[in-house]
C-alpha cells in the first residue's frame, strides 16, 4: 500500500462525483476537485497493451550530437534542447523522451514524463515529510571527474508502507564546468534496479534503426538527481548539475493535471465489470504529453521559481 502523501482516489470515490464532459485530453486541467470525466482508451491501436505502447510507443527525441565536439559546437544545455524538441513535436502520441550518449556506450537513454512527475513527487516528499530526506554523499575529488563525472551514493525513500529505502549509484554526474560536461550529462546512468527498471525488458522491432538496449531513467533516480541539484546549489553554489539537468522538472501546473488524471478521470473499458477503470501508465504518460503539445514546454516542463514556487513545496494534495 502506498503511503499516504502517494495515494489516490480509487474508482469508487471517483465515481462519486458528478461527471462532467470534456472535448480534449488537455481539458482535464478545467476539471474541478468534485467533477470527474470519463474518457474513451486512447492508446494507439497499434499496440495490443499499455505496456507494449510504453516500451515500443513513438519518443520525442531530443536532438542527436553524436560527438562532443558536435555538443560543444552547438553549446546548449539539455534544457535548451528539450524545449525545443518539446515545441517543435507534432501530436501527442509518445512513450517518452529519449537522448543518445557521447562517446562508447551506445544505449539510447529514455525518459517517460510519468516518471518525471514522479520523481518530483518523492523530492517533495522528502522535504514535507520528517524523517524521509534523500541522503546524497558525492564523490568528486578525484582528477577524473573533470573528464568521466562524479559518482553520487544516494539513499531514497520509498513510495509503499513496507517496502525500504533503496541505496543506489548514480554515474556519470556533471560537477565541473568544462567543456566535457556536455559527454558526461548524456551519458547518465545509475546501478539502481527496481521493478520498474529490472522488467522493463525491450526488443527493437525490425524497423527500428537504434538498438535494443535502453536505460530506462525511473522516478527514484530522478528524485535523488533533483535533491543533488539541491545540495550542490545549497552548499556549493555548484549551478552545474542543474545547468546539465537531464530530466524534465514539472511545473505547478504540470502537477495538477497529474493529479487530476489520478483522481478526476476514469476511462471507458468493457471489459470491466462497471464498464470503466482507472487510466493506465500509457494513458497518463499520453496525456502530459497532450498538455505539452497544448501549453507548450515552458508552461509545463520549466520549473520557473517566480511563478511555481519551490519545487520541494510543490502542492501534491
Amino acid at each position: 500500500m502506498k503511503k499516504e502523501f502517494f495515494q489516490e482516489a480509487t474508482k469508487a470515490e471517483i465515481k462519486k462525483k458528478k461527471q462532467v464532459e470534456i472535448s480534449k485530453l488537455a481539458d482535464v486541467s478545467k476539471i474541478m476537485p468534485d467533477e470527474f470525466a470519463v474518457m474513451p482508451s486512447f492508446i494507439p491501436e497499434d499496440y495490443e497493451t499499455s505496456r507494449k505502447f510504453m516500451k515500443h510507443g513513438p519518443e520525442v527525441k531530443i536532438a542527436r550530437l553524436y560527438t562532443l565536439d558536435r555538443a560543444i559546437e552547438l553549446g546548449q544545455t539539455p534544457l535548451q534542447l528539450r524545449e525545443s524538441a518539446f515545441d517543435s513535436m507534432r501530436g501527442h502520441e509518445f512513450c517518452g523522451y529519449s537522448f543518445m550518449p557521447l562517446g562508447r556506450d551506445r544505449r539510447k537513454r529514455k525518459v517517460a514524463l510519468t516518471e518525471c512527475l514522479e520523481g518530483a513527487r518523492i523530492f517533495a516528499y522528502s522535504h514535507q515529510v520528517p524523517a524521509t530526506e534523500i541522503k546524497v554523499k558525492a564523490y568528486a575529488d578525484a582528477r577524473r571527474v573533470k573528464k568521466d563525472g562524479a559518482e553520487v551514493i544516494v539513499n531514497v525513500p520509498s513510495r509503499e508502507k513496507d517496502e525500504r529505502r533503496m541505496e543506489f549509484k548514480l554515474m556519470s554526474i556533471p560537477f565541473i564546468d568544462s567543456p566535457e560536461k556536455y559527454a558526461i550529462a548524456n551519458n547518465f546512468g545509475s546501478d539502481h534496479s527496481c521493478g520498474a527498471k529490472r522488467y522493463n525488458i525491450r526488443y527493437r522491432y525490425v524497423n527500428e534503426k537504434e538498438s535494443s538496449g535502453v536505460v530506462n531513467a525511473c522516478c527514484h533516480e530522478i528524485a535523488a538527481y533533483l535533491e543533488l541539484i539541491q545540495q550542490e546549489w545549497t552548499q556549493n553554489k555548484n549551478i552545474v548539475p542543474l545547468q546539465m539537468c537531464m530530466f524534465a522538472i514539472p511545473s505547478q501546473k504540470t502537477v495538477d493535471f497529474y493529479l487530476k488524471l489520478e483522481n478526476n478521470v476514469l476511462v471507458a473499458d468493457a471489459e470491466s465489470e462497471d464498464k470503466l477503470r482507472k487510466p493506465s501508465r500509457a494513458e497518463k504518460e499520453i496525456s502530459l504529453w497532450a498538455l505539452v503539445h497544448a501549453l507548450g514546454h515552458d508552461k509545463t516542463f520549466y520549473a520557473d521559481k517566480a511563478r511555481d514556487g519551490d519545487v520541494r513545496s510543490y502542492k501534491w494534495h
